[in-house]
């Protein structure tokens, strides 16, 4: 029962942390009077440092079709 007490603990402040950094985030957007991402999203912390793959969009004429193909 004590574990589920500190997981619980653990999660609520986690909560409460991230609603703190985005509200944070807001007034700083504002006083800035322009957008800054997100620790997650593109161009921010994290972003930056993981360096995610970008997949290119599919283009399906660059496919080479054979003989039988159903398309």
């Amino acid at each position: 029962m004590e574990i589920l007490t500190n997981l619980f603990g653990f999660l609520l402040v986690g909560v409460f942390f991230l609603f703190s950094y985005v509200g944070l985030h807001m007034v700083f957007e504002k006083d800035a009077k322009k957008t800054i991402p997100l620790i997650w999203e593109k161009g921010g912390i994290l972003h930056k440092f993981l360096k995610p793959k970008e997949y290119e969009v599919f283009d399906k004429s660059k496919m080479k079709y054979r003989d039988g193909d159903n398309t």
